[in-house]
């Protein structure tokens, strides 16, 4: 008897406790917060909502992919026409990423780049598909003349429904 009391009270314990986890998850999934502010969007005043961590792990990927002087690797992630807003060049420009000719030219002054990360946050927009990855890292540029280039990042880098890299917009600032 006394058995069946204790597998019945471990049993019931064990249900609330999976129920109890259930919850959590989905109020942490379902929670929107922030708001978009800009006016005439179709997403204004919609809020944020925790993206997938798979989007973590592809923004990640492809940044590597940009520190490692890996074009080919960024070709392959990325929609045919990416947006690019750089930090460094003011506006916004429609780059063919068909080739890593782009990406070859933008590094083509560096022996290497160094990465270090301070954050990778993926979020998505309320009732929406949209897809954003923020991050936020220190990069330092090995200048080919020995000299270095460094600067701190905040990236914002947008991914379409086949998981590629469809936007990624840059702000930074120097280190020193």
């Amino acid at each position: 008897m006394k058995k069946t009391f204790y597998l019945l009270m471990f049993s019931l314990t064990l249900a609330y406790c999976e129920n109890q986890s259930k919850s959590i998850a989905n109020s942490s999934e379902d929670s929107v917060f922030g708001e978009w502010l800009v006016q005439g969007r179709p997403w204004s005043g919609k809020g944020f909502q925790a993206g997938d961590k798979k989007d973590t792990e592809l923004v990640k990927k492809f940044m590597d992919a940009y520190e490692n002087m890996d074009p080919d690797l960024m070709v392959e992630m990325t929609t045919d026409t990416v947006k690019f807003h750089p930090a460094d060049i003011a506006g916004t420009f429609d780059v063919d990423m068909t080739n890593s000719n782009f990406i070859i030219e933008r590094q083509s002054n560096w022996d290497s780049i160094s990465r270090d990360y301070v954050y990778i946050m993926p979020l998505k927009m309320e009732d929406s598909k949209n897809r954003v990855v923020t991050t936020v890292f220190s990069e330092t540029r090995y200048v080919k003349d020995g000299s270095t280039d460094s600067h701190i990042f905040y990236e914002r880098i947008y991914l379409n429904k086949n998981d590629k890299v469809s936007r990624v917009v840059q702000y930074s600032r120097p280190t020193e």
